[in-house]
Parts: C-alpha cells; sequence; structure tokens
C-alpha cells in the first residue's frame, strides 16, 4: 500500500485505461510459495487457513496459533501493520519470502522468526526447535533445494472462484542478472525445475479443484531449457488449458518451442526487454543489451504463432530523458504488442540498483508499500520527480488509448484468421 496520494493517482491512471483485462489477471493471482509451505505444514497443525486480503476480511475475532506471511518489498510496510495486530492476538509471528530474504534485521522487528532463502528445508529444522520451545530467530537456507522435494501446494485452501488466475511454480532460477532484480539473490542463477509428471499433478489438482483454470506459471525464465520444455509442453497439450508466463526473447529463436505454445494453451508471455535505450540497456544486463537490435523482428516471429507478448520496460532510467517516453509508445505501437507493462527504477533491496542508489544518495524514501513500480522513489539523472511521473502516466494512457487498442485488436484478429485457415 503507498500512501494515500499515491493510491489515488494510481486508480485514477488506470480506471482511464482500456482493454486491460490480460494485465488485472497477472494481478489477480494468490501467493503460491505460501502454498507450498502451507503442505510441508500440514502433519503438524489440525487447522491451516489461507487468507488472501485482496479477496476477503481477516477475522480478527478468531486465534490463530501461528501466522506466517510471505511478501514482495511493496508488500512490506502492510504486513509490518498485520504483524503488529496478530502480535496483540498472541500469535507466533514468521515471514519469508522475497523482502524478508534481503531485509532481514528489519524483519526481526516485527516476527518471532525469520527465514532467509528457500524454506523447504530450514521450515523443520524451526518446527522441530518450536515443538522443543526453542526456535532460533533467523534461519538461513544454505542448500540448493531440489525442485522434485517440493510438496504438492495446497490449492484446496484457496477459494476459487474467487480468482481469475491460479499460480503454479514449476522452477527457480534466472541465468540473467539484471540490476534491479531481487529474485537472484534468493533462487539464484542455475536454472532448477520439476519433472514433467509432478508439474501435471499440480495441474490436475488444479483442474479438480476450478472448472477450466486460467494457469499462470509464475517462474522468473520459464523456457529456458528448452528439452524440459518441449517435453512439458507436449503434456500440456493434454490438458486443455490456457495459460502464461515470463521468459526472455530468445523463444523466438527455437521453432520447435514456438511450433508447442499455442497448442499447449499458452496466449501470452511476458518478456522482460526493460529498456529501447541501448545506453540504459548495456548497464542493466549485457544479454538482453546485444539482443536489442532483434526485439522487433522476435517480437513479430513469436506472435504470427498466436502468442501475445507483453513487454515490461523501465523510463526514468540514468541514460533516459524525457524523449525515452514517446519512444517507448512508437516502439510498442509500431511492434503490436500485446500489452506492455511500464513502470519507474526501483530498487528493491537486494539488487544491485538499490544497493547502487543508496551509495549515491538517490533513494526519496523506504516507505516499502510506495514500491509498486508505478510511484518514483528514486532520484531520476536526467529529468525531474514529476517529468517522470507524468511521463509514466503519459506513456500509459498512449498506449492504452482507445485506438492503439483498436489498432492491435485488427492485428490479432488477422494472425488468428491466418491461424485458423492454416
Amino acid at each position: 500500500m503507498g500512501t494515500d496520494e499515491e493510491n489515488k493517482r494510481t486508480f485514477t491512471i488506470y480506471s482511464q485505461l482500456n482493454n486491460i483485462e490480460s494485465l488485472k489477471e497477472l494481478m489477480s493471482c494468490p501467493n503460491s510459495p505460501l502454498l507450498s509451505i502451507a503442505a510441508l505444514a500440514d502433519r503438524f497443525f489440525e487447522d491451516i487457513i489461507y487468507i488472501d486480503e485482496e479477496i476477503e476480511e481477516i477475522d480478527w475475532n478468531q486465534h490463530y496459533d501461528m501466522v506466517g506471511m510471505s511478501f514482495m518489498t511493496q508488500q512490506a510496510s502492510r504486513a509490518f501493520e498485520l504483524a503488529e495486530r496478530f502480535k496483540k492476538n498472541g500469535s507466533y509471528l514468521i515471514c519469508g519470502g522475497m523482502h524478508p530474504t534481503n531485509s532481514p534485521e528489519e524483519m526481526l522487528k516485527y516476527f518471532d522468526t525469520v527465514f532467509i532463502g528457500e524454506g523447504e528445508i530450514t521450515w523443520y529444522e524451526f518446527i522441530e526447535d518450536y515443538l522443543a520451545d526453542a526456535p532460533k530467530r533467523v534461519y538461513t537456507n544454505q542448500h540448493e533445494i531440489d525442485m522434485n522435494s517440493v510438496p504438492l501446494p495446497r490449492y484446496d485452501l484457496l477459494k476459487m472462484d474467487k480468482y481469475k488466475t491460479i499460480p503454479v511454480q514449476i522452477s527457480r532460477g534466472c541465468p540473467h542478472n539484471c540490476e534491479f532484480c531481487a529474485s537472484t539473490k534468493v533462487y539464484g542463477p542455475k536454472y532448477r525445475y520439476k519433472n514433467v509428471e509432478m508439474v501435471m499433478k499440480e495441474i490436475e489438482k488444479i483442474k479438480e479443484l476450478k472448472h477450466n483454470p486460467n494457469i499462470y506459471f509464475t517462474d522468473d525464465n520459464m523456457l529456458v531449457n528448452r528439452p524440459f520444455v518441449i517435453e512439458l509442453l507436449q503434456e500440456l497439450k493434454k490438458t486443455r488449458i490456457r495459460w502464461m508466463s515470463h521468459t526472455d526473447i530468445s523463444v523466438a529463436d527455437h521453432d520447435g518451442i514456438l511450433d508447442l505454445l499455442y497448442s499447449s494453451g499458452c496466449r501470452k508471455l511476458v518478456i522482460g526487454f526493460e529498456s529501447i535505450e541501448a545506453e540504459s540497456l548495456k548497464k542493466l544486463e549485457k544479454w538482453k543489451y546485444n539482443r536489442l537490435k532483434t526485439y522487433g523482428e522476435s517480437i513479430q516471429k513469436i506472435q504470427s504463432y498466436g502468442i501475445g507478448v507483453w513487454g515490461t520496460f523501465i523510463v526514468g532510467l540514468d541514460d533516459d530523458d524525457t524523449s525515452v517516453f514517446q519512444r517507448v509508445i512508437d516502439f510498442t505501437l509500431e511492434n503490436n504488442l500485446y500489452g506492455a507493462m511500464i513502470s519507474v527504477p526501483t530498487p528493491f533491496p537486494g539488487s544491485k540498483l538499490y544497493e547502487r542508489l543508496e551509495n549515491e544518495g538517490r533513494i526519496l524514501t523506504k516507505h516499502w508499500g510506495s514500491y509498486t513500480l508505478w510511484n518514483v522513489v528514486v532520484k531520476p539523472a536526467k529529468m525531474s520527480v514529476e517529468e517522470l511521473q507524468d511521463g509514466f502516466e503519459y506513456t500509459l494512457k498512449q498506449i492504452y488509448s482507445p485506438e492503439a487498442v483498436d489498432k492491435r485488436m485488427r492485428y490479432f484478429k488477422n494472425i488468428y484468421s491466418s491461424l485458423r485457415r492454416k
């Protein structure tokens, strides 16, 4: 939660955008790590309840022996408020996830126990200590978790009718090392994945609980291991589900994967382009910089297979001046991107960006609720805070104007017509 002013501005901006249903699908999704922790906790507690404030209110008359939270930076301010209130009710408080891993000392002000890194092994260490009335304040994972040892998440705890999209995590790790990303500090650069049989068991469990589910594979870079992906896509073809995920632009190089995506149920891929300004991209991540000249060609190829590309872009990087806004708009419209997620530089703790901007004294606030990717929380290098905020708003409104949406719809209508003829 940002400030009242920030929340009001965000609501106003997004209420004026057209055809953003796909964006809502990405954002209205339950927390998948907590479902895995619930599976680990199952044999130690009589009752486990999953609470999501996005769809329900907390029953403060109910006593919970233990309360566990997993959260990202933008959720941290709210997590602290909840922790203080649960503490007054006598609950034992634990936390883990992206922000707690990268800011453990801060967590100890609010939580009894903090988990650093992946929790599949340290959970059992903690529960043994907890049952012996000797829990530690911090548990740090020192091991690379075998994804095939991760239990089937407790999807049955979800109020399925309240969600458009259900999360499934099949892999951890990403080979890229983007300056703004804090994920690699938690999961590392090595790509680790569940075997296809395990993934299919999760899909079948979800299908038992929800008719025609829309699946969001929450992996940082789902399609990076080609042999595994091809095997998985061939099995997904049998499920008749619809799904979306994240990957990098190199998927355009692999016709074998592109041939299978649509028939496996994939309709959208989120691809991090980050910037179309060469110098900005070079400083963010060299691999993506080397692909910059092929962005347009790759987008066209992927989308020709019926897969909508959601591009992510950061505006206001250190080598961006105010001309960047129109360049991002032009790039998005010229390449007929299915959608675009626009953000401003946001230094999440644990990222190289946070370390650099902290050393430069350019972080304007550490009210974590403001770290939504939409609020300006750092001092830009080549424009004012007001210019960046106004430019961000202008960019979104142009990309999601009625005219831009109509252009995209006509483009994809032609693609789908062509695919049906084939």
